[in-house]
């Protein structure tokens, strides 16, 4: 748990093992809507098991009326609720994949993938997942390490790529687009994800965004991380379209038509729904973005901000996903005004775990803020490659200050000449510089 606000230490851990992984595959039944056949894997070597699920009607969250009004739908106890889910789901056919999930998790963490082409079943609160157990912590996704993630299968035969290396941080490009229809102050999401990359110089904010500004600048395809804010409204589709432009004269922004416009963008790796009610809305847009963050029934503006604050600190920090959300997550219980559990609100649908931002090393940062070195990571992808890179441009700094200070043109002997010594190291460096230069140069393809 975080000591501090905008503290994301916890969950930037270098050399953090990669978590056991239960992936549960819910499939609907044909002609009832409430049931699913399961199937229920632990990491790939594990056992394929299978079961059913039904849900039961009164799990699901009242629709909210539009525009907005905070005003919150009553729900079952979330402990209650919690506990419920997981005993429909664990506690029959499944409870020995359970139990082996278990067993690795104690020792790696655990990733629990709710997977499923269904609007309806991803529209229940599987955050709040409680395992009953005496021995287990309130819910699953309390424990350290631990998560509940959410997937929607691609409907092509080729798999959704995963997010891909990281990105140097003063190379990222951040695409951000407000909207007063929620009355939140626009300033604040463009100044959160400012704050949190301050060697990001590309991060262009869009305000008063409207369906046609949303369309263009996405499909530019010049964005990795797209934040949208808005409000979301059911469909009879069962998905969620996205609401834009002012409360007194909102404008509707086809889910189908967002889904379009981040289809043919392959540098986007993940967009942020800072918005209510869409959740059913981000797994609409799941099969076609690596990964897309979305709020399930309404979240209050002090509990967004302080998910969004531990979100993006922990991301621009090298934290992967999954733990840039725990850090979110940890910022709304600790330090907002959220009202009950709305830590459970923020919902992430990602198909494979990873970090988007590879941030400077320590003495990458000691050496750009102390020397001025341009920026080594922009030329280098490997920590061997970094070193050698942050070497040669050290001693490229060390001769141009000797030369600066002696100039080139001074002779031995004369008065104000460079001193032998000097010279010699002069000399040394030049014949440094040039030899790592052309072994750089050799290295490239």
């Amino acid at each position: 748990m975080a000591l501090f606000k905008n503290d994301v230490s916890e969950y930037v851990t270098p050399g953090r093992v990669n978590p056991a992984r239960l992936v549960v595959t819910f499939t609907p039944v044909q002609g009832s809507p409430d049931r699913y056949d399961v199937t229920a894997q632990v990491d790939d070597d594990g056992e394929l098991m299978t079961g059913e699920f039904v849900a039961r009607p009164e799990w699901r969250n009242a629709n909210a009326p539009f525009p907005t009004s905070k005003i919150y739908p009553a729900e079952p106890p979330r402990a209650q609720l919690g506990t419920q889910l997981f005993s429909n789901l664990f506690s029959g056919a499944l409870s020995r994949c359970w139990a082996q999930a278990v067993e690795r998790g104690r020792q790696r963490g655990l990733h629990i993938l709710i997977r499923s082409s269904s609007y309806a079943l991803h529209a229940l609160p599987w955050e709040l997942l409680s395992d009953p157990a005496p021995t287990s912590s309130e819910y699953v996704a309390f424990s350290e390490g631990w998560s509940v993630l959410r997937d929607v299968p691609a409907s092509g035969e080729e798999a959704m790529p995963g997010i891909g290396a990281p990105v140097p941080a003063p190379d990222l490009a951040i695409l951000v687009m407000t909207t007063a229809v929620t009355g939140v102050n626009q300033d604040s999401d463009p100044g959160i994800i400012r704050a949190a990359f301050p060697q990001t110089p590309d991060v262009r904010t869009i305000p008063d965004a409207g369906p046609e500004q949303i369309l263009e600048a996405l499909e530019a395809g010049e964005a990795q991380v797209a934040h949208i804010m808005g409000t979301g409204e059911q469909t009879r589709q069962g998905w969620q379209d996205l609401v834009v432009g002012t409360p007194g004269s909102p404008t509707v922004l086809p889910g189908k038509a967002l889904a379009k416009a981040m289809e043919d963008t392959p540098r986007l790796r993940l967009v942020v729904l800072a918005a209510c009610e869409t959740d059913r809305l981000a797994a609409h847009l799941a099969p076609v973005v690596p990964a897309v963050i979305g709020i399930r029934g309404i979240i209050s503006d002090a509990g967004c901000q302080a998910f969004l604050g531990g979100l993006y600190g922990a991301l621009a920090a090298g934290a992967t996903l999954s733990q840039a959300v725990a850090s979110g997550r940890t910022q709304q219980i600790g330090f907002s005004q959220s009202i009950g559990d709305e830590w459970a609100q923020p919902v992430l649908f990602l198909h494979e775990d990873g970090s988007i931002v590879r941030p400077r090393s320590h003495v990458e940062d000691t050496m750009v803020t102390v020397l001025g070195l341009r920026n080594p990571t922009t030329q280098a992808g490997t920590e061997a490659e970094t070193a050698a890179s942050l070497l040669l441009q050290i001693k490229e700094e060390n001769l141009r200050a000797l030369r600066t200070q002696w100039g080139e043109d001074r002779r031995e002997g004369g008065q104000g000449a460079t001193p032998a010594f000097v010279q010699k190291q002069i000399d040394h460096l030049a014949e440094e510089v040039e030899g790592m230069g052309e072994a750089r140069r050799g290295a490239l393809p």
